[in-house]
């Protein structure tokens, strides 16, 4: 060690001392309080009791040093090793085991004596201990009250840099530094005196933490960085958090960042999270944004993420992303904001690459693209979309985005003079015609069908002892997860809002009906209202008390319905964005296979925290409610995002009438489509416009029809009437009719207080009574003649019809039985 060449090189003071500034500022005063900071001694004391950074003392009297982690036995480790070299039990040892020397330092027991003591046993300083003995006086008691006994001076410190106390010998040593500095000369004769004392580590002193020998920005670095992680609720040994101070001393570094520190160790785990912070903590978002990949935190996007422009060839239009981001930032909401601004770069991409690849240029000159370049753009990705390279939808996305930054870089003046994009040309850009139309999407939506989302809900109880990591619990300690999964199903809100729950997000409105009351973090709206069922309300409760109970202290305004189980000790902190979702995966992979109703095995790539919101629209939708109202429930932005779900129902329910076409009977029970397979485009706008619904079937009475179903000329005589036709999805309606007049005939028979005239008016009449029964015979018998698997075919088309199907008209109305799913599950 007596070279100084592999140190770090000296600082840079005016940058260091700025940078040190920069994040002293940044250090709370009540932070500095929990450390146990000493300002002018540069050395911090936690206390035993401090959550995050506190200790187990040793259990020997007088020893101020830490136990050991782990074992039975509350001992630091020199007395633990006292403890079972004299083969004593634990009691005993307690009992009698004094720690004679700590290691630590007290001020001398004399008045007024300004040096430190010698040990507990003789607290006093060595100056008063020689005297002491000289004078003969055996108690310190008597010794200190002796008129010939006067204070001391302050000698001078310790040589060691790291060292806080006063030297106790010629030279300039304290006790402990002596016996090292001669333990480093007998193991290396050579050793450099000076740079020994400013390298060697502090002497072992219980818990103290001596910042002393370390530069300002390196002391500053270790608060900043340490209070950063305190505030995460993380927790930091003592021990870490000292071989990281002594290692920086021995390295003379002059920054945090130039450490070379041993990998997959404790220390080297504290030392990446604290560096990380640091360069948060230093960072501006001017500053940042001079670089190619931008730390989203300094933005106040969340930890963790970046955003990459170096995909991006040309400078111009690295520039010039950049700054759109910059200017897009303020008008985002949302907890993913970073990777919806680079979706924009992303796409950009694309452009650059086309840039690159078919100008001579490689696109560097801004002033020198044309029309022509957009154009070879598009025949690029037509080209991509056709070998399979990226799909149908990826290729108008890329349009769009492109011809969005496009028109909004010049709404943002940059290609104006003296701007960095001055001179690009205006026809470099995309024309109304230039965006492909999207595909029209021939699936089934993103919903879960109705028959796998019931096989989820009938598994849910193992939920509550799945784990992350494949590991297996006991139910207690999974309920909450299962609790969060059935909110999702019941109420379609998006995974971010009910994993931010608040405690207190139940309410009742003036009925006394339950309301949840969460935030659109996606929209920015606060408060908002979601009427919701008793079974989903008694969940929250249970929920609440759960929770009460974990954090009794915390106030409740402050608790999370679903508080992150790790490093939360307040129940402050919701679930982390991907715990749940984690969970919830590892949870269906353990599943046997999810079936269809067809029989085939779903994919559970479909099943995802999101799918059970579109689940919940679809049932909406299929249910009829109004679009305006599925807008506002789900709070979409446009009405073209809620019509999607509209259109799978209108797709469901055109397959259940091609289904059902060939069993739709008149009113004598005679088919009417023997021959038809499925109806033709004209043949289901013909039947939607020149048909209108009746409580058991359709009419295509035309002036009823332009009515609406108001003005049937023929008194709603359907039975008796050739414009009158059903199928079997209106079969649990011919028989409730049935039954309606079956009892409207016996109470109108026993009905006293009828002139003749008026019941006999009144009295269903026999004809239609036999008409309805042999049409119902009718229809049973041709369902009864099917096979088993043609019946559960009209069985799910009639549940698609009855589902969509709603009768408003001038006379009494029959209720439909319910088929499918409800609109909230049952629980």
């Amino acid at each position: 060690m007596n070279s100084e060449a592999a140190l770090a090189p000296p600082p840079d003071s005016g940058r260091e001392d700025a940078q040190a500034e920069r994040l002293f500022s940044r250090v709370r005063q009540d932070f500095l309080v929990g450390l146990g900071w000493d300002e002018r001694l540069r050395i911090a004391r936690p206390s035993p009791d401090h959550p995050l950074i506190g200790y187990r003392s040793c259990a020997v009297r007088n020893c101020i040093a830490p136990a050991r982690l782990g074992g039975a036995a509350p001992l630091c480790a020199t007395c633990r090793g006292r403890w079972r070299a004299g083969e004593q039990d634990l009691e005993d040892f307690l009992t009698t085991a004094v720690r004679v020397f700590t290691g630590t330092d007290g001020p001398c027991r004399v008045p007024g004596c300004e040096r430190v003591w010698r040990s507990f046993d003789n607290p006093v300083c060595l100056s008063h201990m020689d005297q002491k003995y000289r004078l003969g006086i055996e108690t310190i008691e008597d010794f200190v009250l002796d008129p010939r006994v006067g204070p001391k001076p302050a000698l001078e410190p310790c040589s060691a840099a790291a060292c806080h106390r006063q030297s106790k010998d010629r030279g300039g040593f304290c006790a402990g530094h002596r016996w090292s500095w001669n333990e480093a000369r007998r193991k290396d004769p050579d050793v450099n005196l000076g740079l020994w004392s400013r390298t060697a580590p502090a002497v072992h002193d219980g818990t103290l933490i001596s910042f002393r020998g370390l530069p300002d920005l390196v002391v500053a670095e270790l608060l900043f960085g340490t209070q950063q992680r305190l505030d995460r609720h993380v927790r930091l040994l003592h021990t870490a958090f000292k071989a990281l101070c002594d290692t920086a001393r021995a390295q003379q570094v002059t920054s945090l960042s130039q450490l070379m520190v041993e990998a997959n160790t404790r220390m080297a785990g504290v030392w990446k999270s604290m560096t990380a912070d640091i360069r948060v903590g230093l960072a501006t978002p001017e500053l940042e944004q001079l670089k190619d990949v931008w730390d989203a935190e300094v933005f106040g996007l969340g930890k963790g993420r970046t955003m990459n422009f170096t995909g991006l060839s040309q400078e111009w239009l690295r520039r010039a992303a950049k700054a759109w981001v910059v200017d897009a930032i303020p008008r985002r909401y949302g907890r993913n904001i970073p990777n919806s601004l680079m979706s924009m770069v992303v796409c950009l991409e694309r452009l650059s690459d086309s840039l690159r690849i078919n100008r001579e240029d490689h696109g560097d000159a801004p002033e020198r693209l044309r029309r022509t370049d957009v154009e070879v753009f598009q025949q690029r990705l037509a080209y991509l979309e056709h070998t399979g390279q990226i799909s149908p939808n990826l290729r108008v996305t890329i349009c769009r985005w492109c011809a969005r930054f496009l028109r909004e870089i010049r709404e943002m003046g940059l290609t104006r003079p003296r701007q960095m994009l001055a001179g690009l040309p205006d026809d470099f850009s995309f024309r109304k015609g230039d965006i492909p139309r999207p595909p029209e999407d021939k699936g089934g939506g993103r919903a879960l069908p109705d028959e796998i989302l019931a096989q989820l809900c009938a598994r849910l109880d193992t939920l509550e002892t799945s784990r992350r990591n494949g590991r297996s619990g006991a139910p207690a300690g999974g309920r909450h997860a299962r609790i969060a999964v059935e909110i999702l199903i019941d109420t379609g809100r998006r995974p971010d809002e009910v994993q931010k729950l608040p405690w207190d997000c139940l309410e009742t409105d003036a009925d006394g009906k339950h309301v949840l009351v969460y935030t659109d973090f996606k929209n920015n709206r606060l408060r908002c209202r979601l009427p919701i069922p008793d079974t989903t309300a008694s969940m929250i409760r249970e929920q609440r008390d759960r929770v009460r109970g974990r954090f009794p202290d915390t106030p409740t305004d402050q608790l999370a319905l679903f508080p992150n189980p790790n490093f939360n000790p307040d129940g402050t902190k919701p679930y982390r964005s991907m715990f749940l979702s984690q969970l919830h995966r590892e949870w269906l992979n353990t599943m046997p296979p999810l079936l269809t109703a067809a029989g085939e095995e779903f994919d559970k790539a479909r099943i995802t925290l999101y799918a059970y919101r579109h689940s919940y629209a679809q049932r909406h939708a299929d249910a009829g409610t109004p679009v305006d109202v599925l807008r506002e429930l789900m709070g979409h932005k446009t009405l073209g995002t809620t019509q999607t779900y509209y259109r799978v129902s209108e797709k469901r329910t055109r397959q259940a009438v091609d289904r059902l076409v060939t069993l739709q009977f008149d009113r004598h029970g005679g088919r009417l489509w023997d021959e038809a397979k499925a109806l033709l485009d004209h043949e289901h706008t013909r039947m939607r416009i020149g048909q209108v619904a009746v409580p058991f079937g359709i009419c295509a009475e035309p002036s009823n029809v332009k009515a609406g179903g108001h003005a049937c000329p023929f008194r709603f005589r359907c039975l008796g009437c050739d414009h009158f036709r059903t199928d079997p999805s209106y079969l649990p309606d011919l028989r409730t009719y049935l039954d309606t007049l079956l009892r409207d005939r016996e109470r109108l028979a026993a009905a006293t207080e009828l002139d003749a005239w008026a019941r006999a008016e009144a009295t269903p009449a026999e004809e239609e009574i036999s008409r309805l029964r042999r049409l119902i015979r009718r229809v049973e018998s041709d369902l009864d003649a099917l096979t088993d698997e043609e019946r559960e075919e009209i069985r799910q088309a009639t549940s698609a019809l009855r589902r969509s199907r709603a009768v408003q008209l001038g006379m009494p109305t029959l209720r439909p039985v319910a088929g499918g799913l409800p609109l909230e599950r049952e629980a």
